[in-house]
């Protein structure tokens, strides 16, 4: 297609915000579209079952009480909260006197191990809700790399869920990656096309939307409904014919112009998966985290179109995770409907922590905004997208939300421009903020220009929260394709991804998060990651695992930290979870060994696959593993 003036005021390609919601929120979450869509959730929620009291003691323990993995004898839970932790003959002597006669005593096995509830500190709710609906088609089996990931398992994949041929029949794919398609070559940017999906079929339209949210990849019998759907803007643009917008365009629609082709041409069958779809699909997804120890999470984008949703789905159900999230503001246009900031006193079912800002694009999606062009031939702009233009009105809405509105903002930023600019953008706004310090944070925070930017983030008071996934899942793409031969600072640009022991050791406090659904849900793969920083992509044929930046490796137990402590610390949610101090939610996990007691060299792909035992939340189970004995 004809390569966009990018002269609005935002595009993002991530995660962070689906295409699908921006370019149909007005029907998909319009009055009429919502109704149908929540029909089917319960009138009221079921009542909550009154947990009993209990004592946990024997095992291993750790309450991460300050921070600190150390552990302790016993822990004492009642009434869905902590009653006491410590000795065994401490937590005894409390639970007698609040409760005797009226507790159980639970004895640990050996190696299970009590760990406060996992934090997922940047995660989407109703964006995973939606794409689930989609055929996968990304890199991933389960939270392992998927063995033969390449362009035949994606045309299997896809021919295998081939809808019967109708006049509505589609098939919508989502995740596909070419960063990780094997073998690694920069060509597989540009090699999935409508001439790839025609293989598939000929007859039965087909839209796949890429890992980054960047591009829809379309057939030939896509291209023919899209060109008739937007024939006067598409001759408008440059295409005469549809021949002609099949054969310069060869199925690849870019940018907010190109998915708004895609996606309202098949509108009516994307609310129909919606409506069909959304509920049981969030009630999978909070399953899913549970079944790997979150017990918190925190959404970091919660739009107004998103929030009609959830907030109805709340309503109806019990939730098995604590949530909380980020308001989002696009550009100046959302500024006036944004509320003033209200710290977060105590818990509720949904609460408010930041506002969001997204700065640009993914690293591997080849859209995060650069300092020198990619080494490899992007879609697109060649060194990534900046999503604000003129570039001054970026600093000028971060400071409108501090300062005028008071808000703590979470930004995200990819490339290391992108990160340098925002940086700077709070650097200025916060020589105006006066009032009690805000946990402002940088989401993803990929890439530094250079180290001395640590050391401004902690004079200024900003926390990065890794998507440490970049180094585990693409390091390997990073350094021998993406940013082949290119420096920052006087160190290979791969060896600035990921800072996460550099910023531990300037007294930063970090988290650790999945952005899924770029990367699966799992704090303790996360965790893995960030102490071995194995990149788990490298090609067969190396004889030894390669690790990207052995010195930014994390120990466990800072690991562990960013995992719990920390996370809960950047949410505004210390007051209530990420550790197990008296009066705090009994909000825990039970897993079958200790991930702090693990060999150093068993950690690597063994640490994500630890057995999550049980998952409580507020002193009842919520998930139990079938596999106990």
């Amino acid at each position: 297609m004809e390569e966009c003036s990018h002269g609005h005021d935002h595009m993002c390609f991530c995660a962070c915000t689906n295409p699908i919601v921006t370019l149909l929120k007005n029907d998909l979450f319009g009055p009429e579209n919502l109704s149908l869509m929540t029909a089917g959730l319960p009138e009221k929620k079921p009542e909550v079952v009154q947990p009993a009291p209990i004592l946990f003691t024997g095992g291993i323990i750790r309450p991460m009480i300050d921070g600190k993995a150390d552990m302790v004898e016993a822990i004492g839970f009642a009434d869905g909260r902590v009653v006491a932790t410590g000795s065994l003959s401490l937590v005894t002597a409390e639970m007698d006197a609040n409760f005797k006669d009226e507790y159980t005593v639970r004895h640990l096995e050996t190696n299970q191990t009590l760990l406060p509830g996992l934090f997922e500190p940047h995660i989407h709710v109703v964006f995973s809700g939606l794409m689930a609906s989609f055929v996968d088609v990304g890199p991933f089996d389960g939270q392992n790399i998927r063995k033969g990931y390449d362009k035949n398992w994606v045309k299997e994949q896809l021919k295998a869920n081939l809808p019967p041929e109708s006049e509505d029949a589609v098939l919508f794919a989502n995740g596909l990656d070419p960063a990780l398609l094997t073998p690694f070559s920069k060509d597989n940017f540009q090699n999935i096309d409508y001439m790839f999906l025609n293989e598939v079929s000929r007859t039965i339209p087909i839209m796949v939307i890429s890992a980054s949210g960047h591009t829809v990849y379309i057939n030939s019998p896509t291209i023919s409904k899209v060109y008739k759907k937007n024939e006067a803007a598409l001759k408008a643009a440059g295409y005469a014919t549809e021949k002609e917008f099949e054969e310069k365009g060869r199925g690849l629609l870019q940018e907010e112009t190109g998915l708004l082709y895609a996606f309202g041409t098949f509108q009516s069958q994307i609310m129909a998966l919606a409506n069909r779809d959304m509920n049981k699909n969030l009630d999978h997804f909070f399953a899913e985290a549970n079944s790997r120890g979150v017990t918190s999470m925190y959404d970091a984008i919660l739009n107004p179109e998103y929030l009609k949703y959830l907030n109805k789905y709340l309503n109806s159900n019990n939730l098995s995770v604590r949530l909380g999230g980020a308001r989002y503001c696009e550009s100046m246009k959302e500024f006036p409907d944004l509320p003033p900031y209200e710290a977060t006193k105590e818990y509720s079912d949904l609460y408010f922590g930041h506002v969001k800002v997204v700065s640009d694009g993914s690293n591997q999606g080849l859209t995060g905004y650069q300092s020198e062009d990619y080494a490899c031939f992007p879609e697109t702009y060649k060194d990534g997208i900046f999503d604000f233009h003129p570039e001054d009105s970026y600093p000028a809405l971060i400071k409108s939300i501090m300062i005028d509105k008071g808000w703590p903002i979470m930004i995200h930023a990819n490339g290391d421009k992108a990160v340098s600019l925002t940086i700077d953008a709070y650097r200025e706004a916060l020589k105006l903020y006066v009032g009690t310090p805000l946990r402002n944070r940088i989401e993803h925070c990929s890439l530094f220009s250079n180290r001395k930017q640590l050391d401004e983030m902690a004079e200024l008071g900003i926390s990065p929260s890794f998507l440490i996934g970049h180094v585990g899942y693409w390091g390997f793409i990073f350094k021998d394709i993406i940013f082949k031969g290119q420096q920052l600072d006087g160190y290979d640009k791969v060896d600035m991804l990921d800072l996460c022991k550099s910023a531990v050791d300037k007294k930063l406090r970090i988290s650790l998060h999945s952005d899924h659904t770029v990367t699966p849900i799992g704090p303790l793969r996360m965790m893995e990651q960030s102490i071995t920083r194995v990149m788990e992509s490298h090609p067969p044929e190396y004889d030894i695992t390669p690790v990207l930046n052995k010195e930014e490796c994390l120990t466990p137990e800072e690991a562990l930290r960013a995992a719990t402590y920390d996370a809960a610390w950047q949410c505004y949610a210390e007051k209530w979870a990420g550790s197990l101090p008296k009066g705090h939610f009994a909000d825990f996990i039970i897993l079958a060994e200790d991930p702090l007691s693990m060999p150093h060299d068993k950690i690597s792909m063994n640490m994500r696959n630890i057995t999550v035992l049980e998952t409580w939340l507020g002193g009842n189970v919520v998930y139990n593993n079938s596999n106990i004995k």
